[in-house]
């Protein structure tokens, strides 16, 4: 709804209850006056009428201070939905920032897991194994699953048995989840 359409509301809203008040205060006396319209009115009822007013105009500028204050407030909420889009524009970049990088180190380390490939393969078992003993387990792993089946199999032989027996159900594991990391 627009700031336009939410004012011309208000002022209707401001109306409907001027004459509201209006009628509910002067109901009471129609209804209880004779049918003679020739009675004069009385004093008091004159006195009413200002004091009337005064509470219209009171009523009036409580809407107004309230009005106002809504105004502020929306202002407020339109800054502040500003700043939030704003941060999500930056995280958004950031998130695809980081995604690029991420994709980048994935391509590096993939390059570098066949080159160990490569490396390990060329080698006799035995050299091979002593030094994928040494290496961390994951990496292994990554090794292992890039070489194929039966240079895999000439080189756990030689290797510590409990690291390549932990290598082998690491293997399982990978192949059993679907291709995801061990």
């Amino acid at each position: 709804m627009g700031r336009k359409t939410m004012k011309v509301l208000v002022l209707a809203m401001l109306v409907n209850l001027a004459f509201g008040l209006t009628y509910l205060y002067i109901a009471p006396s129609i209804l209880a006056a004779p049918e003679n319209k020739a009675k004069p009115v009385s004093i008091p009822q004159a006195k009413a009428a200002p004091d009337h007013a005064q509470d219209l105009d009171a009523q009036w500028k409580v809407l107004k201070e309230r009005e106002h204050k809504v105004d502020l407030k929306e202002k407020e909420l339109e800054e502040i939905e500003k700043r939030v889009d704003a941060k999500i524009k930056e995280l958004k970049a950031l998130e695809a920032s980081v995604k690029k990088e991420v994709d980048a180190y994935k391509i590096e380390s993939n390059k570098r897991i066949k080159y160990l490939v490569k490396m390990y393969t060329s080698m006799k078992p035995k050299a091979a194994a002593s030094l994928m003993n040494k290496l961390d387990l994951k990496i292994a792993v990554e090794v292992f699953l890039n070489m194929k089946g039966d240079i895999a199999g000439t080189i756990l032989p030689y290797m510590d048995p409990k690291k390549a027996a932990t290598i082998t159900r690491m293997l399982v594991t990978y192949k059993n989840s679907g291709g995801n990391s061990p």
